[in-house]
């Protein structure tokens, strides 16, 4: 009845952890976001391209372009004639001229380039907010594993110090046995050992403990050496955790496919851009301007104005156009080959990190098992050492099998969390 008090109270508050939920680690989460400079720069990479799509709409509109000139001439043209019944005329220009000039320039068609150019960066943008997606993903999955990895150092050093008590509660059995010359003193030697090995592994489970809480206060943003919360204990997940991905594993929601096939859309846009330099291209244009000397050598500032037509034809270009066509083809193709090698990833990904969460969810309960028989091991061999019934070895061997046995079953657990986590972002899906 005493064992299985003690193997109750052992397991009991694994399940209570799980029903609770883990509002820390969401916490914990939001705050690795807030921090994380890789996000901020995806973000600012969305205000980039932002601006860039802004930039390619305004080369839709008509152009503006203002200029001005001041020039100095040391011998200005001059005019001598002599005409009949007039005689003789004579115009000299002045050493200096002066020019204000406004002109308005629309492209009327340009083969679709500009049109296109806004195509791609709106394309760019859209792989610029999927980055944010994949940032994000990848930041909780790292903020899962940090977390996880900082509770198991944690459970591991309460169980440390459990067995570095349960050691010392051994040698003092042994000790008693000793002193009334029931064993022999090396038994006492062996056991002193071991709980000198235990007070080491204690010590190396402190150290373990400040690393990882170390390291999550890193990612986090919080001082290294704060003693941030964190649960006691990893919960156990179960199998029906996983059971909404065993029949449909929705692969095709993960943000790299869009990108992959946006990098295809960009590649088959600037192939028509290639093609549009060898369309006509027509724009008209008006200029205004403002000079001294003006017509009729005017010293006195003239306006003046032009409207103008300009359409320009490519007629032959020795062969440009066509190795121009056919290298932006190849590029649309490596694209594509791209976007089958990021979907033959992404399937391999889901399939074998969903393998292994099953597998590990499934060690959870064998190691579980284990536990369960480990303990009741080693209450069975201290009373049968109390008894005189069991060398010492063979007590030493069941503490140190169940040592084992807690250890096993702190990694199994956290291994499923991980890979849960895991599976949840390789399916592209929030993590609760």
């Amino acid at each position: 009845m005493k064992q299985t008090l003690i193997i109750a109270a052992l397991l009991l508050p694994f399940g209570s952890a799980l029903a609770q939920g883990n509002p820390l680690l969401t916490k914990y989460r939001e705050m690795a976001l807030d921090y994380n400079h890789d996000l901020k720069v995806a973000q600012h990479n969305v205000e980039y391209t932002a601006a860039k799509e802004q930039m390619a709409h305004a080369d839709l509109l008509p152009k503006v372009s203002a200029s001005a000139m001041s020039r100095f001439t040391g011998n200005p043209m001059e005019l001598n004639v002599t005409l009949p019944q007039i005689g003789n005329l004579a115009f000299e220009g002045d050493n200096m001229s002066y020019a204000a000039n406004l002109q308005v320039l629309q492209p009327i068609y340009t083969g679709g380039r500009n049109r296109l150019m806004v195509d791609i960066a709106q394309q760019e943008r859209h792989i610029a907010e999927e980055n944010i997606t994949v940032t994000k993903q990848s930041v909780y999955y790292q903020a899962d594993c940090k977390y996880w990895n900082a509770v198991a150092a944690k459970e591991y050093l309460s169980i440390s110090k459990q067995m570095e008590l349960a050691m010392e509660n051994i040698v003092g059995v042994i000790q008693q046995r000793v002193d009334v010359k029931l064993v022999n003193p090396s038994d006492l030697l062996m056991a002193e050992v071991k709980l000198n090995e235990a007070r080491f592994a204690r010590k190396q489970a402190e150290e373990s403990y400040t690393v990882s809480l170390m390291a999550l206060n890193a990612f986090i943003g919080t001082n290294l050496n704060a003693q941030t919360p964190i649960d006691d204990t990893i919960p156990s997940l179960k199998p029906d955790v996983i059971a909404p991905f065993s029949g449909n594993k929705e692969w095709n929601n993960r943000a790299e496919l869009r990108i992959a096939q946006q990098q295809v859309n960009i590649q088959q846009t600037v192939q028509r851009i290639a093609d549009s330099y060898y369309k006509p291209q027509f724009y008209l244009g008006v200029e205004g301007s403002y000079s001294s000397p003006g017509y009729n050598f005017n010293p006195d500032f003239d306006p003046n104005y032009a409207i103008y037509a300009k359409l320009s034809v490519p007629i032959f270009e020795w062969g440009k156009r066509k190795n121009t066509q056919r290298a932006s083809g190849l590029k649309v193709n490596m694209a594509q080959e791209s976007l089958s090698k990021v979907t033959d990833n992404v399937k391999l990904e889901v399939e074998s990190v969903y393998s292994n969460c099953k597998q590990s969810i499934e060690q959870v309960e064998l190691t579980r098992n284990s536990l369960t028989k480990a303990l009741q091991n080693e209450q069975m061999a201290l009373d049968r050492y109390a008894e005189g019934n069991i060398s010492v070895l063979e007590l030493l061997d069941a503490r140190i099998f169940y040592q084992k046995a807690q250890v096993n079953y702190i990694r199994s657990r956290m291994n499923a969390q991980v890979y849960y986590s895991q599976l949840k972002k390789a399916l592209g899906i929030e993590l609760d």
